[in-house]
């Protein structure tokens, strides 16, 4: 049974991808595109499509409970002098420079 409301996507004149995949996977990937009744290429691009917008949107956005949301509110209303550390990375963001960036995580 097909699903009948599968996008078609436009693959013409656009830009590749190559890779390999294992034959387990492109198995699956096969079949699905079967059930979904579209060809190869059309589920490969919609499926890749679909789930780059999924994490894109994930990266987007923040979800916050009750209490992490009402510790932001204090947060933001909370006035204190920017440190020396905060002040020497904005002025860096504002030069554009992003070299030898390494993350600390806080304690």
């Amino acid at each position: 049974m097909a699903i009948t409301d599968a996008k078609k996507v436009q693959t013409g004149d656009k830009g590749r991808m190559h890779f390999r995949l294992d034959p387990e996977i492109k198995a699956r990937v096969v079949q699905a595109a079967a059930v979904t009744g579209q060809g190869l290429t059309d589920f490969a691009v919609s499926t890749l499509s679909e789930k780059a917008e999924e994490i894109l949107q994930r990266h987007d956005s923040i979800v916050l409970n009750s209490d992490e949301y009402k510790f932001f509110l204090k947060s933001l209303s909370d006035v204190r002098k920017p440190s020396k550390r905060s002040l020497a990375a904005a002025t860096r963001y504002r030069r554009g420079r992003r070299q030898g960036v390494r993350y600390r995580l806080a304690n």
